[in-house]
């Protein structure tokens, strides 16, 4: 007989020694004779079921998570108290004939002397900081941190005077 052979017969025979008799197994021999006993008697009767009113969820007439708070429709155009006429006469560059919303930041780049903003806009992107001009609206960027980029737009009213807001670009995340 092999020394592998005798090895698995004696693991096979320390096994069934121990379910020889588990603990607990007396109280259950008793349970067991109890059952036998009265099995001629009848076995007790269910309970009632207890009927609960239906409960109708509709969600339908909540907000939805995705979607902004109620009067939160975004950056506003306010009044600017400043003349902005200079804007017309400087020469635009090529990043201003792409709408604002068409830029998504994608990344910074920073050294010793300075900080930029990586900006995506039709599949192109652009390295660029702040003071540098972007937009239809006369956006220029005015602050860039590494999770997002504010752009500070200017528009002509029609009437003499000039509306101004703040956008934020955040970082896009990649998926």
């Amino acid at each position: 007989m092999s020394v592998k052979y005798r090895c698995v017969l004696a693991g096979a025979l320390a096994l069934l020694t121990g379910c020889d008799n588990p603990p607990g197994i007396e109280s259950l021999e008793q349970e067991l004779q109890v059952l036998r006993e009265t099995a001629g008697v009848p076995a007790p009767s269910m309970p009632t079921r207890v009927q609960h009113p239906a409960f109708a969820y509709d969600a339908t007439a909540l907000r939805s998570p995705f979607q902004g708070q109620p009067g939160d429709e975004g950056p506003r155009w306010q009044v600017s108290d400043t003349d902005h006429s200079a804007e017309g006469e400087r020469s635009k560059s090529r990043l201003e004939s792409i709408d604002l919303e068409q830029f998504e930041m994608v990344g910074t780049l920073s050294d010793q002397y300075e900080d930029n903003v990586l900006l995506r806009a039709s599949g192109v992107v652009h390295r660029l900081q702040p003071g540098d001009y972007l937009g239809r609206q006369n956006g220029r960027i005015v602050a860039l941190s590494p999770h997002y980029v504010e752009v500070f737009e200017v528009i002509s009213d029609g009437r003499g005077g000039w509306l101004e807001r703040t956008l934020t670009l955040p970082l896009k995340q990649q998926s």
